[in-house]
């Protein structure tokens, strides 16, 4: 109906490949599946907004690095087959004039759902275990707020975080230190005049210090990369 639309997605992939297996197969491409149904609504005659989607996404035959590689080699290992699948909810809106919210949250995981004995022996890797490179929760919000009228009208504020957990950063290698949970907050001062709009922004306004990374097998040692402290960025924009 005119507030609500409900919609449903399959679709196949194929995708070329590109690596060198230790044993010497034959790298076969990558194929796979996604499917996906969702819910999208608007509310009070549109002023909020809401999409609610469930999805599942299964690879077969992907390649990724061989656990069992030494410095300078670049070997690959068929997986075998993954299942990604989760659930995302958005959430937008108007609180008052001149006052808007945005959020979102999405819940993931991604197990190996079948893998050869052979490559289990050498690797470590099972079937169950879950793979690297995924934050199981994640979160985001958002609030801005522009002046209406008035002698500061265009005077906008704003502030908005974001929440990861369960970052499954580790190698396939068990007993690794997990990274922590992730939060970040933002915000900004705007003010449009005409065609010219000045933004000052200030990112990781806490000062947290924030990092990713992993465990690596070869160097026998973690590797993190830091984000920047407090930072700010200042900008102005033309519209012609």
């Amino acid at each position: 109906n005119e507030s609500t639309a409900i919609y449903g997605l399959y679709d196949q992939a194929f995708t070329p490949q590109a690596g060198i297996i230790k044993n010497g197969d034959k790298v076969k491409p990558l194929t796979g599946n996604n499917v996906e149904f969702g819910i999208k609504k608007d509310w009070f005659d549109g002023s909020w907004s809401t999409t609610l989607a469930a999805y599942s996404i299964l690879k077969k035959n992907e390649l990724t690095s061989d656990p069992a590689n030494t410095p300078g080699e670049q070997y690959s290992v068929v997986l075998g087959e993954k299942r990604a699948q989760g659930i995302e909810l958005d959430l937008r809106g108007k609180l008052f004039d001149g006052m808007n919210l945005i959020a979102n949250y999405a819940f993931t995981e991604s197990i190996v759902n079948k893998v050869d004995p052979a490559v289990s022996a050498a690797t470590g890797i099972n079937e169950g275990d879950i793979v690297p490179g995924y934050s199981k929760h994640v979160a985001n919000a958002w609030l801005n707020y522009t002046v209406q009228s008035g002698k500061i009208k265009g005077f906008g504020a704003s502030i908005g975080g974001t929440f990861l957990d369960g970052r499954q950063t580790d190698t396939w290698s068990e007993g690794l230190q997990r990274l922590p949970s992730y939060f970040r907050l933002d915000g900004g001062l705007s003010y449009e005049i005409g065609k010219v709009k000045v933004t000052a922004n200030v990112f990781n306004i806490l000062d947290k210090y924030l990092y990713s990374g992993s465990y690596y097998s070869w160097l026998s040692a973690y590797y993190w990369q830091a984000e920047p402290g407090t930072n700010f960025r200042v900008g102005v924009s033309y519209k012609f």
